[in-house]
């Protein structure tokens, strides 16, 4: 741009003596002629250069425009990931609320009864060691273990766990309960004598339980 901005000075000067001069020729005349087309050519280039420059400048300006808007919104998130991570920070910090026994216990039953064994289990566990089996709820906790087991047919596991809460329990008032899951679990292990004596002593030793019903039925299918 440079170069044919000199050149026009140039052919300007050149075209001004020509004009100044009073003895013209034609040839001098012709020569002025192109020398003024090559002007307006100049020109003509020097327009169109200015006229790109301006659109790329602006099209450098609306770039740099969505760059400065991607950078600040950029910005905001980051000072608000910031600020949730101080939150957050903060809350853990200042929180000294521990889950009581109880609320495991509840959450537990309700997974329980909504069949969710693998939580459950997990959960009456967690509330087992928590209150060292000598919770208010260990037995209920202990007994619900056993029927997940048998649920699931871990029936070595629930033979244990019935097993562990008559030990614990002798005087439990959830024995009858107890001896009936332990029967139960017996049976698919091929210990069907051992399975009958428990049955047996359900009738015989708790007449008003709820389990001598199935008891009684579950008697008369062993062969």
């Amino acid at each position: 741009m440079n170069r044919n901005i000199y050149k026009l000075f140039l052919l300007t000067g050149c075209a001004s003596l020509f004009l100044c001069g009073c003895l013209a020729t034609q040839e001098d005349t012709a020569i002025l002629k192109l020398q003024v087309s090559e002007l307006n050519k100049i020109l003509q280039e020097l327009q169109q250069n200015q006229a790109d420059n301006a659109v790329q400048m602006e099209e450098i300006m609306g770039r740099l425009t969505v760059a400065t808007d991607h950078i600040e919104n950029f910005d905001y998130k980051l000072d608000d990931l910031s600020s949730k991570l101080d939150n957050l920070e903060a809350s853990v910090k200042n929180s000294n609320t521990a889950v009581l026994p109880t609320e495991i216990y509840a959450q537990a039953k309700k997974q329980f009864e909504e069949k969710q064994y693998d939580s459950a289990l997990k959960g009456f566990g967690l509330y087992l060691k928590a209150t060292e089996s000598k919770g208010i709820s260990a037995q209920e906790a202990y007994l619900n273990i056993a029927k997940i087991y048998l649920e699931q047919k871990e029936y070595q596991s629930a033979a244990v766990t019935a097993a562990t809460l008559m030990e614990k329990f002798p005087k439990s008032s959830l024995t009858a309960s107890a001896r009936l899951i332990y029967a139960k679990s017996l049976l698919p292990l091929n210990k069907k004598d051992e399975a009958k004596n428990y049955l047996e002593s359900i009738i015989q030793d708790y007449p008003k339980s709820k389990a001598v019903k199935e008891a009684k039925t579950i008697l008369k299918g062993i062969k």
